[in-house]
């Protein structure tokens, strides 16, 4: 077994996979974001870990780990996102889209050479630019001399009250894929193991209208192009980082379908989820308080990802025998 595995990590954001990391064991030294708000509540869910707040570009030293961690910003990647793709990889390009940040995760991983790597990601990166931008990523890993294996996970598989499909990439330095062949843990929850996480779970003991700690714009013609709204019983959709689309609390009546791309609200009970809801669902400690405004909540805790992939993803290579 490793003895203490270390790990650095990038694009950190709040630190929900590094938190879902050390409870697998790996001990997190260095990590980085741009995001103040992002850094207040990361200190808070790992307080002995070095937090180097500023560009990922402008840094030029990292500690040495075992392990490399990084979720680099997905919005050009999502699905929804309007992707505007360019062939470039220089600076300037960089600083507009963040598309190309996997350029100093590379570059990181050169530095550091660790023996494992871990990133996540949305799942619209497989397919962007018809799958140019997940090639060039793969490449890049296999000619600094990783073996790689990737995969489409799905929160509410893990414990997590949440239907949140991520892409996960897996390195291995090539002289220890030679003896360890690494494997993504199966599911724990679903049908014949443990039951589905739900609304209920994560949210159902907080208090029903928490004034000033949900967004009370209104809701939007986008908004209601689809349906917003779960039951207490089944998990919540997808914890997104923008305050506007945040998921209606499971609180009163359902929507209701009028035509394609329309949906209505019924009765008075409709807001959005509270963020100390979205951090519930998102199986984020209860003590997390994230510096900033409301939006600012918001978005560090719609970009974490979820504890429970940190532990799941990091617990084989901290039980292999070396």
């Amino acid at each position: 077994m490793i003895k203490n595995p270390t790990a650095i990590s990038l694009f950190s954001g709040c630190g929900g996979f590094d938190y879902g990391a050390t409870k697998a064991g790996v001990k997190v030294i260095w990590a980085n974001d741009i995001d103040s708000v992002a850094a207040s509540a990361y200190k808070q869910l790992l307080p002995e870990t070095e937090f180097v707040l500023g560009d990922i570009r402008n840094i030029k030293t990292f500690p040495n780990a075992d392990i490399l961690i990084g979720c680099y910003p997905c919005t050009g990647f999502s699905l929804a996102a309007r992707r505007k793709w360019k062939h470039r990889n220089d600076r300037d390009l960089m600083a507009i889209d963040g598309n190309f940040l996997f350029l100093e995760f590379l570059r990181v991983l050169e530095i550091s050479n660790p023996k494992y790597f871990f990133v996540e990601n949305v799942r619209g990166m497989v397919t962007a630019n018809k799958g140019w931008f997940f090639q060039q990523q793969l490449n890049g890993f296999r000619n600094k001399g990783y073996s790689v294996k990737y995969s489409l996970l799905n929160a509410i598989d893990y414990g997590v009250a949440q239907s949140r499909q991520r892409v996960f990439l897996v390195g291995v330095r090539d002289d220890v894929a030679a003896n360890f062949d690494y494997n993504f843990l199966p599911p724990t929850n679903g049908p014949g193991l443990k039951p589905i996480k739900t609304l209920q779970d994560a949210i159902g003991h907080m208090r029903p209208w928490p004034e000033g700690e949900f967004f009370e714009c209104k809701f939007h013609g986008h908004y209601l192009t689809r349906n917003r709204k779960r039951k207490w019983s089944e998990p919540s959709y997808t914890i997104v980082a923008n305050s506007s689309h945040v998921p209606l609390h499971p609180g009163g009546e359902p929507m209701t379908y009028v035509a394609k791309d329309n949906w209505a609200l019924r009765g008075t009970h409709n807001r959005r989820l509270s963020w100390r809801e979205c951090a519930a669902i998102q199986n984020l400690p209860p003590h997390i308080d994230p510096e900033g405004t409301i939006n600012g909540k918001y978005r560090v805790i719609g970009n974490a990802v979820p504890p429970a992939f940190g532990k799941t993803l990091l617990t084989p290579v901290v039980n292999f025998d070396c």
